[in-house]
């Protein structure tokens, strides 16, 4: 760390960290100092020459943001020469810009010319000579319009696309005084810019502005702006809405607050539309001869109520389930859990969390004591190793990978792991393209080599290792013949890619895993994440900084919702249903009789499909989830919300699942209540009421807490979302210290035990989550997985994310920035196969498995192997799960998303 030196400017005595930004420091201690070029985030330019300062014992003026602090540094900041250099070089700047202002957007540059009285062209010593350069305007962009004449050559939006999105997308074209911005060779719209705006957030003039909502916004007449959590991933970005007139016309990144600082992606910053969408629910929505008919909330709550009872008193607790949601706020689900297990009476609830990474939390669960991630988001800059493996991380995360393009930049390695490439791969060191379903076969490779040459940490294995070395001496004879030739023949990852990826993993300083749902979502789920972990311990690449495993999540609460108990098996803080000292306390907090909470676990999401196929369950609570999008074989799961007696569905839209349900309920979205989510890095965020909710639109835990009464319980009376975490807290040994006065301007990393304790960074330092605080080791081997090709199926299906939808798109899709960008199914299949099987780019084709069969356009693509194919499953047009098979891994019950047999014909 830098030591503290001693400097004065003007006169002004301040204490700084040696070799700080100048500039910096002077903005830190409140001595304004002019600048436009100049950004905390970026490096210094020195472009704009606002910034100019004396300095003692240096000849002429130096600009500030280009000066390190030294020991001793007198600057002055401000005198009459100063002020009259910097009055002149934005006099010359005002000469070639054009200075007319539309009010649509914050400007720097106009602030500092009002400050200098050049606003008044009596004034000006220069004659504007803009509209004698013609300057070009490129609103070619679904989000963005570039003005050339009032782009001031800064370099901000330049260095903002690369250092800190780390794209290199923008540069300029030409020279000199026509000198102007580009993005890729010309026009945006041509260009690989994916619409995160960063460039325009970081524009001091109005060169760069926002499209969405330009011709009705106004900056003076913003109402306000309120600071919440985007709802879209699972990176938490603090976001900053801007309220006009009731509804929601631009959104920011909040700078300086982790886990973004700022940063965004395009759904971060231009996917809001769809609150305000007038598809919107507002009212209560009865099925009366096979229609939707409005009704009061009275008449909706009381059919629920009866339906709901009649069931459980006909057919027992166990014929109820219901299913939460990883959309929904931490306050929301820990009532709707509460209101499964006390009013219901069963246990039978999940979420979408079992049909993404249920196999990943149930591998790190019994090797290493927790299913979260083990690290910081802002640690996949720094660690010096990042082995990324079935995780398309720049588009399903784009903010973390932000600092995984930062980290590159720096030195850092990079392997990945996929099947298919994805846009890490061009920043890799190395890409191991596996078959598919060929995951356990290239760890167990990888894991030969690293024992093989000697590369494991004895040390670690013998301190904190379950067993020890006799545990590690099992591992080794099971991948003894997991040879780099024998792993080849296995996965057709070359050998010497294997051994060049065991070297660089093992022998970094610190190496961390972000494993994704390309390994999660398959039948062998379990038994793939159990061998990422034995090659992280016998490593030792855990237990410290900078190093761990990480899955990050999918959507915006998909950590908090299992946090806070939606799980059959496990209660609040993952303590198991089956622990009957907790399931005591719990009653005792929730105030019911210990008797009333059953310690038999429930049904998965899956499972409860498969029952209610057998009518065995006969009502379902379903609140913000799309299982008729979401679950695998589709058709199988048609059947099943066929078959039940009652369905109710509490969502903002329509979706997929809506027509099968009985009661509609009208929900409130994120930005209409108060709230918390929990991000991949275990991080508590804020949820903040922006907006109001519309027609007869309620947030979700006051509808849950009506339907309850109505059934005859009282689950809590509750003013607010704040004394719904207050008690969730209690019920939550790993958020016990957690307050929502705590999170007010920073969010707080579980575990956080007490009331004084800072939250915890990286997990595992010390111990390991587990009864005697050792890791254990899980040897598994390889088994070729029965879903294969064959002649009527001569492909197999991967199926995955896209940039620009979340999930069912029952958000991005009601925004037009983003169905500019994207909004056709697809899918890829390989140069090679198209030739072979007589199909051509770009015409229609049917996709057809043993389960179902769509159309889509196909796409041709060396993105993928031969007979392998890729398609995005957010379409519901064209829904990739009608393809799929609800094969279950037998450890963690999720499906078999990632394989599936396929063939592809002509439309």
């Amino acid at each position: 760390m830098s030591k503290i030196v001693n400097i004065t400017i003007d006169g002004k005595k301040i204490k700084a960290q040696e070799g700080a930004n100048l500039l910096k420091v002077a903005h830190e201690n409140g001595i304004q100092i002019p600048s436009l070029c100049y950004h905390r985030k970026l490096s210094p330019t020195g472009a704009c020459r606002l910034c100019v300062t004396k300095i003692k014992g240096t000849n002429g003026l130096l600009m500030s943001c280009t000066v390190s602090v030294k020991e001793g540094l007198e600057v002055i900041a401000f005198d009459e020469e100063l002020e009259e250099t910097r009055k002149h070089t934005l006099d010359y700047l005002l000469a070639e810009h054009n200075d007319s202002y539309d009010g649509t957007y914050t400007d720097e540059f106009r602030d500092w010319v009002i400050h200098y009285g050049l606003d008044n062209p009596k004034n000006r010593k220069y004659p504007n000579i803009s509209k004698d350069l013609n300057y070009k305007i490129d609103s070619s962009s679904p989000i963005l319009t570039y003005d050339a004449s009032k782009c001031i050559k800064c370099f901000r939006c330049i260095k903002a696309c690369d250092e800190v999105q780390g794209k290199n997308v923008l540069s300029f074209s030409e020279r000199g005084i026509t000198s102007y911005i580009i993005a890729g060779f010309d026009k945006w719209n041509e260009s690989e810019c994916d619409g995160c705006g960063e460039c325009v957030q970081l524009c001091p003039t109005g060169a760069l502005v926002e499209n969405p909502h330009r011709n009705e916004i106004s900056v003076n007449k913003i109402d306000k702006k309120v600071i919440t959590t985007c709802p879209y991933c699972g990176v938490g970005c603090q976001i900053e809405l801007n309220i006009q007139d009731g509804k929601i016309v631009r959104s920011n990144g909040v700078e300086g607050v982790l886990p973004n600082d700022g940063r965004l992606c395009v759904k971060g910053r231009f996917g809001y539309d769809y609150v305000q969408s007038p598809e919107r629910l507002t009212t209560p929505l009865i099925k009366k001869n096979g229609e939707f008919v409005e009704a009061s909330w009275d008449e909706a709550l009381d059919l629920i109520a009866s339906k709901f009872g009649a069931i459980k008193e006909k057919y027992g607790n166990d014929a109820l389930a219901g299913y939460a949601s990883a959309k929904c706020t931490n306050e929301d689900n820990y009532l709707f859990q509460k209101f499964i297990r006390v009013v219901f009476g069963t246990n039978n609830i999940d979420y979408c969390t079992r049909l993404c990474h249920a196999s990943t939390v149930t591998a790190m669960l019994k090797s290493i004591g927790d299913g979260a991630g083990t690290n910081s988001i802002e640690d996949f800059e720094t660690t010096d190793c990042l082995f990324v493996t079935g995780n398309n991380i720049i588009e399903t995360h784009p903010v973390t990978a932000t600092y995984v393009k930062n980290g590159k930049y720096n030195g850092q390695k990079i392997i990945v792991c996929d099947p298919k490439w994805t846009p890490l791969v061009k920043y890799a060191d190395i890409w191991l393209q596996p078959r598919l379903g060929a995951d356990v076969a290239l760890l167990n490779g990888i894991i030969h080599v690293i024992i093989k040459e000697d590369l494991i940490d004895l040390d670690f294995i013998k301190k904190r290792v379950d067993r020890g070395e006799e545990a590690f001496e099992e591992l080794k004879l099971l991948v003894e013949k997991y040879t780099p030739e024998k792993t080849e023949e296995l996965t057709s990852v070359p050998k010497e890619k294997i051994i060049a990826a065991a070297r660089m993993y093992a022998t970094a300083e610190t190496s961390m895993i972000a494993t994704g749902m390309g390994m999660s979502q398959q039948v062998t789920g379990t038994n793939n994440v159990f061998s990422l972990i034995n090659m992280m311990l016998i490593t030792g690449q855990i237990g410290k900084e900078r190093a761990g495993i990480d899955p990050p999540r999918g959507q915006n609460n998909v950590q908090g919702a299992t946090d806070v108990g939606c799980s059959p098996i496990v209660y609040p803080g993952y303590i198991p249903i089956i622990d009957e000292e907790n399931r005591k306390r719990i009653a005792k907090l929730w105030n019911v009789n210990f008797d009333n909470l059953s310690g038999k676990p429930g049904l998965t999401t899956v499972e409860i499909m498969h029952a209610a196929y057998d009518e065995k369950i006969k009502g379902l609570y379903i609140m913000g989830e799309n299982p008729m999008v979401t679950d695998p074989d589709l058709n199988h799961t048609e059947k099943a919300l066929k078959k039940m007696d009652f369905v109710v569905v509490q969502d903002i839209f329509h979706t997929e699942t809506t027509p099968y349900a009985d009661v509609i309920l009208p929900a409130a979205s994120f930005a209409e209540k108060e709230g918390t989510f929990v991000n991949s890095d275990r991080r508590v965020l804020r949820v903040r009421k922006a907006v109001e909710s519309p027609g007869e639109a309620r947030e979700d835990w006051k509808i849950i807490i009506d339907i309850a009464e109505r059934m005859g319980y009282d689950i809590g009376n509750y003013k607010s979302g704040s004394e719904v975490f207050d008690e969730l807290a209690k019920a939550t040994p790993i958020l016990s210290g957690i307050s929502f006065d705590r999170i007010e301007h920073q969010g707080i990393q579980w575990p956080c035990p007490t009331k004084d304790h800072p939250g915890t960074s990286t997990l595992f330092l010390d111990k390991f989550n587990t009864p005697n605080g050792k890791a254990k080791l899980n040897p598994v081997e390889f088994v070729a997985q029965k879903e294969r090709t064959s002649k009527d199926y001569p492909f197999l299906l991967n199926s995955g994310r896209i940039l620009y939808h979340y999930h069912t798109t029952t958000m991005s899709r009601k925004n037009k920035s983003l169905t500019d960008f994207a909004n056709e199914s697809y899918v890829l299949m390989n140069p090679g196969d198209v030739l072979k099987f007589g199909l051509t780019d770009g015409e229609r084709v049917k996709v057809s498995s043993k389960q179902g069969e769509l159309e889509t356009t196909l796409q041709s693509s060396d993105q993928v192997a031969e007979s392998e194919l890729f398609m995005p499953w957010h379409y519901s047009e064209s829904p990739v799960n009608r393809l799929t098979r609800s094969d279950l891994d037998p450890f963690s019950k999720i499906a078999a998303f990632k394989l599936t047999a396929c063939k592809v014909e002509k439309v």
